[in-house]
């Protein structure tokens, strides 16, 4: 069932620590501003320039992560300190906004970029002690003063798609536009596995019980740190009842009538898409 999803990253060498000639490899790079992308100019396939060349002294700049190799390019994010840093042909983008307007390779280190650079900035000093972090060759940093680690953040989170028969089960979120369904998701609690957190949120939420859990595909979701985790699950017993903060409505559709549902830039489409084109039980 394995599906190719947007922020995938399967083309790209993420090798980590940097390579040991990288004063002799060309490199490329990747202005991030408060969480938004700087883009430039089109390109010849009409879409925006988000990789830019012929860096000023890009040691000097204060944050400065490797984000990986592309066409045997180094390619790095810099963290702007200012706005008032972009030339007048630059523009700050949102991230989601560059979904289907750059190829997947660009949107894949567009959403590293904007993470790693986070990172960067948030972990400078100790949570436990406040200490100065020290970068170590393996991307974690490590407290000066009491030896504590730290890693780039990723929060899993599962989402499931729940078929009883012919019947999809899709919900209204509180944050949803009033006409938008979904499948349900939720983040992974501590010691639990995947498996029972399908089942957990889908009891939560809407009050189902759910058998034959089996994993889709995943989906890096940078918005800000999660892991998509996808997997399709069948009915098992219970009435629908939404807890009515996460979701305010649910209810089972057929393929042929369905709600206004998520497009394919996100996993929630890819698995939807999955149910519209299974094939019917005879």
């Amino acid at each position: 069932m394995c599906q190719r999803m947007p922020f995938s990253n399967d083309e790209l060498d993420f090798t980590y620590p940097l390579p040991a000639n990288l004063k002799e490899r060309p490199s490329c790079y990747i202005y991030i501003h408060n969480g938004k992308v700087v883009t430039g100019l089109l390109n010849s396939t009409g879409s925006p320039t988000i990789l830019h060349e012929n860096i000023e002294s890009p040691q000097d700049k204060k944050t400065i992560q490797y984000i990986g190799e592309l066409n045997e390019k180094l390619c790095y994010a810099i963290g702007l300190e200012s706005h008032e840093e972009l030339h007048e042909e630059l523009q700050l983008v949102l991230l989601r906004d560059l979904i289907g307007k750059v190829d997947e390779r660009m949107l894949a280190l567009a959403g590293r970029a904007v993470q790693l650079v986070e990172f960067e900035l948030t972990s400078k000093y100790c949570g436990r002690c406040g200490g100065l972090m020290e970068a170590l060759e393996d991307r974690g940093k490590k407290c000066s003063k009491c030896d504590f680690f730290t890693y780039p953040r990723l929060s899993p989170a599962i989402i499931a798609l729940v078929m009883k028969e012919d019947e999809v089960l899709l919900a209204r979120s509180s944050h949803f536009r009033p006409d938008m369904y979904s499948i349900l998701a939720g983040f992974v609690e501590p010691g639990e596995t995947l498996e029972h957190a399908v089942r957990r949120e889908i009891m939560e939420e809407v009050g189902l019980n759910v058998k034959n859990i089996r994993y889709f595909a995943s989906q890096p979701w940078p918005f800000p740190n999660s892991l998509m985790i996808g997997f399709i699950a069948d009915y098992a017993d219970g009435e629908i009842c939404v807890d009515g903060k996460e979701i305010i409505e649910a209810a089972w559709f057929k393929r042929d009538r369905l709600p206004l549902i998520p497009t394919k830039t996100s996993i929630s489409g890819h698995l939807i898409d999955w149910f519209i084109n299974m094939p019917e039980k005879k």
